[in-house]
């Protein structure tokens, strides 16, 4: 007898339609578009006698996050599970974005996010959209672990343990 002999689909990358947003523990409605950003504060150190940079060091990281989502109507922001609009929370409150799979793991969470910039989109035949900007303190993997964690004293205490000399810590 003649199957179908159907096949589930085992996709290799992640899509928009397999994942969601969350803000602290509320599902994001309508989020059009979430992009995440680490920047990693490359900078080049330089010195006399060349134009080219001599190393290049991260210095510093910043972590941002922006959510463009269309503007909810009170109805819409009560069906969500929400009592007021997210612009009027945001000033003063700090917050966890975490960025789910589609079976609700979060595969991204910047933790200690802080609204910098909101605005609003309001064009003729459109939906009007709200962009929200976040910085946060750290960005975590599914793991749970930051992945900003920087090596640099792994390198040094391996250096230092391979040629016998003495780690010396602040205070000891």
């Amino acid at each position: 007898m003649p199957g179908y002999n159907q096949q589930q689909l085992n996709y290799k990358v992640l899509n928009g339609n397999a994942c969601s947003l969350m803000i602290g523990d509320q599902l994001i409605g309508f989020a059009q578009t979430v992009s995440p950003s680490i920047d990693m504060g490359a900078e080049g150190l330089y010195g006399i006698g060349s134009a080219k940079p001599q190393e290049i060091q991260q210095l510093r990281f910043t972590n941002s996050i922006t959510l463009d989502k269309f503007k909810l109507t009170d109805e819409g922001v009560a069906f969500f599970g929400g009592s007021t609009d997210l612009a009027t929370i945001l000033a003063y409150n700090q917050f966890n974005i975490f960025m789910l799979d589609n079976a609700g793991v979060a595969f991204l969470s910047y933790v200690g996010a802080v609204a910098g910039t909101n605005n609003t989109s309001i064009s003729s035949n459109q939906p009007i959209t709200e962009g929200v900007s976040f910085l946060a303190l750290d960005v975590l993997d599914k793991d749970g672990n930051s992945v900003l964690n920087s090596n640099s004293a792994d390198v040094f205490n391996t250096l230092a343990s391979a040629v016998n000399l003495p780690l010396v810590t602040p205070g000891g």
